[in-house]
C-alpha cells in the first residue's frame, strides 16, 4: 500500500470518529512531535527494533495525553511499516483533511507565533488570491530571522529576510 493510500484511509477513519476534530488535531500534533525529534525518528525507522517495542514506547509516551483513537492511529501507522514516512503522512493527512472541507492547505513558516488577527488576515488574503478557503499549517522556525513563507500546493510566497539577503548576495556577486 502506498503512503498516499494509507494517508487517505487515516483521514477516512478520523472523519468517521465522533471526536474527529480532536483526533485530527492530536494525530497531527503527535506526528509533528515525532518528526521534530531526530532521536525518536531513528528509533521508529530502525528495522532492528521490533514493531511491538515501538508500539509499546508510543503507548507509554502518549496514552495519557491523547484519545484512544489517536493512539490507535499512531500505532497502526507504526505497525504497518510507515514509521519512515511520518513526515510525508503528516503532510498528506493535513492536505486531505483540508480538501475534505473544501479548503486549500497553506504551510506557513515564520520566526514567531502568529496571533489570531494575523492568521485571519493571512487567510483572507490567501482566499482572495486563490479563490477558495484556506487552512493554515503553522511552523515556527527559530532559524528564520524575520518575514514569512507561505506554500500552497506548488505555489510559494516567500518574504523571508534570509531569501531577500540571498537575492542581494546574488546581485552583488554578479557585479
Amino acid at each position: 500500500m502506498s503512503t498516499e493510500s494509507f494517508s487517505k484511509g487515516l483521514v477516512e477513519i478520523i472523519s468517521s470518529s465522533d471526536e474527529s476534530a480532536k483526533v485530527e488535531l492530536e494525530f497531527l500534533q503527535v506526528l509533528q512531535a515525532l518528526n521534530s525529534n531526530p532521536d525518536a525518528l531513528d528509533v521508529f525507522r530502525n528495522f532492528g527494533i521490533p514493531a511491538e517495542k515501538k508500539i509499546e514506547a508510543i503507548s507509554k509516551i502518549f496514552s495519557k495525553r491523547v484519545t484512544s483513537m489517536t493512539l490507535d492511529l499512531v500505532t497502526l501507522t507504526i505497525s504497518q511499516g510507515f514509521a519512515d514516512n511520518l513526515n510525508e503522512i503528516e503532510q498528506l493527512v493535513s492536505n486531505f483533511i483540508a480538501e475534505k472541507r473544501g479548503a486549500a492547505l497553506a504551510k506557513v513558516v515564520s520566526a514567531v507565533s502568529l496571533d489570531t488577527r494575523t492568521q485571519n488576515s493571512l487567510k483572507k488574503a490567501l482566499k482572495t488570491k486563490l479563490g477558495r478557503d484556506v487552512e493554515l499549517s503553522l511552523k515556527i522556525d527559530p532559524d528564520v530571522i524575520g518575514g514569512i513563507k507561505v506554500s500552497v500546493g506548488e505555489r510559494t510566497f516567500d518574504s523571508l529576510l534570509s531569501s531577500k539577503f540571498s537575492e542581494i548576495q546574488t546581485v552583488l556577486e554578479g557585479r
